[in-house]
């Protein structure tokens, strides 16, 4: 346990010079964990409405019905945007993997540091952690699931803009 506690230590170099206590630490990895959080869900909350106003500019697209360059619109219009929406998602992506990465390394330093210093996870005259995985080996991993959803936000999007290009060029050459 001492190797395992000077490994540690060894391997945050600012962390002595920081932090008095372990609690002080663990609280930092929280806020760190926190912000990056709270960074993901503004990503993908600013993906989201992007693409919910390209999905309403290609549904009008397609619903033009002029006579005379309504068919011409029809594939050119909804297929720009089309590639628009899978170009953001391609450039969403490394954002939103990079913030999930950010938060996976705090989450293992937290957990990290919980499995050396317990006692600093600990509410007062409690058995149980004050952050919610103390040294539960299932519990370790939970975050992940909660971020998922950011994380398969844009594949999903790139697949539905890749099938609704598709869409406008075969509804144009056989519609």
């Amino acid at each position: 346990m001492t190797d395992l506690r000077t490994l540690l230590l060894n391997q945050d170099t600012q962390g002595a010079e920081v932090f008095d206590t372990p609690k002080e630490r663990l609280q930092f990895y929280r806020s760190e964990i926190h912000f990056e959080s709270t960074l993901l869900a503004e990503r993908t909350s600013s993906y989201l409405s992007a693409q919910s106003f390209l999905m309403i500019a290609f549904a009008s697209s397609m619903a033009n019905t002029n006579p005379e360059w309504g068919s011409l619109f029809r594939l050119v219009v909804p297929a720009i945007l089309a590639g628009l929406g899978l170009l953001t998602s391609f450039h969403a992506m490394p954002g939103i993997k990079s913030s999930f990465d950010v938060i996976e390394r705090w989450h293992q330093k937290q957990a990290e540091l919980l499995q050396i210093e317990g006692h600093a996870g600990l509410l007062p005259n409690q058995e149980s952690a004050l952050f919610g995985e103390g040294n539960s080996p299932a519990g370790g991993h939970r975050y992940k699931r909660t971020l998922l959803f950011s994380l398969r936000t844009p594949l999903i999007f790139a697949g539905v803009w890749a099938l609704f290009g598709g869409f406008c060029v075969v509804l144009f050459f056989y519609g």
